[in-house]
């Protein structure tokens, strides 16, 4: 069956108006991009990260499946990578004119969603220390530092109270830091790209979500709070969506740590319509395709995605 004719074959379910009414739902991703070249290329070498893992909090994946068309002698290898994403490496011997790597998946997430728990030898170091897309300026600094002043007068949620006074710290920062970046640039396409720092970002005071992500990360990691960036979907967005994730103490049991995930670009925590496909440092470690080709061509990439809701179960059945 062609991906066209799976997009027709959908089931008329209709998206809820308040999720918090939903205790399980099934989503169903594909996405594709597509290389053309101005001549035949040889000795592709192609890293994918499309599809999420096993599990990852309540949600569960349920089913996958990639494939590769315009290039010869494919080869597909599976593996994990050192942060626990799902990736593929995909090697072809030519591609004659365009090259198409698609992924359909479904997954499944089950109320109230569930944070990501980290093993408990799992280190925190990688997302503490900047990158090159996440360093500091003098203004990141400042930001940080308002937070702090803020922080004695910001509102404690009700969940995370049971904390001590580390935890909580840790917490409110996170917030504070998603909510400050929310306000701190305008949505805008074309200004930045996938390779502006969080700095250049905040400095041209707009940029579209992995800006939003790298600019809250660059700021908890100055105040000694781990951060991650996380790639993934949003049903009903045309494209790809990025966000953060704070590791924090979890406040069921404090000796544990959680991923807590904030949407700066939405201004909300994620929730049930949110699917996580990979987490890491910034961008450059969950970028869904990077690779390299021999040849003197030139290239055009063109990236597509739909998402829908394939099964639904309401909270009151």
């Amino acid at each position: 069956m062609t991906a066209d004719a799976v997009l027709n074959a959908r089931p008329a379910i209709t998206v809820p108006k308040e999720w918090s009414d939903v205790a399980r739902v099934a989503l169903r991703v594909q996405q594709e991009y597509r290389y053309t070249y101005s001549a035949p290329i040889t000795d592709v070498r192609q890293r994918l990260i499309m599809v999420p893992p096993e599990r990852y909090g309540d949600q569960e994946l349920r089913s996958h499946e990639l494939t590769v068309h315009g290039a010869e002698n494919v080869s597909l290898e599976w593996e994990n990578d050192r942060f626990g994403n799902r990736a593929c490496k995909v090697r072809a011997s030519r591609v004659e004119e365009s090259v198409r790597f698609a992924v359909e998946f479904e997954v499944e997430r089950i109320a109230p969603p569930t944070a990501q728990r980290l093993r408990a030898n799992a280190s925190v170091d990688p997302f503490l220390a900047p990158t090159a897309l996440t360093a500091p300026d003098d203004r990141i600094r400042e930001a940080g530092a308002a937070l702090l002043a803020a922080l004695p007068h910001a509102p404690v949620p009700e969940e995370i109270v049971p904390l001590g006074s580390h935890g909580l710290r840790q917490w409110m920062l996170a917030l504070l830091a998603g909510e400050w970046t929310s306000k701190a640039i305008r949505y805008q396409h074309g200004q930045t790209g996938v390779q502006t720092p969080a700095a250049m970002a905040l400095h041209l005071g707009g940029g579209v979500c992995q800006d939003y992500a790298h600019i809250a990360i660059a700021v908890l990691r100055t105040l000694g709070v781990p951060a991650r960036y996380v790639s993934g979907h949003v049903l009903g967005e045309g494209a790809p969506h990025a966000w953060f994730e704070a590791i924090l103490p979890d406040p069921s049991d404090p000796s544990r740590l959680i991923a807590m995930a904030y949407d700066p670009t939405h201004h909300r925590r994620p929730g049930m319509s949110y699917i996580t496909v990979a987490v890491g440092r910034d961008y450059a470690d969950v970028a869904p395709t990077s690779g390299s080709f021999t040849g003197m061509a030139g290239s055009r990439l063109v990236p597509k995605k739909d998402a829908w809701v394939v099964d639904l179960q309401m909270a009151s059945e």
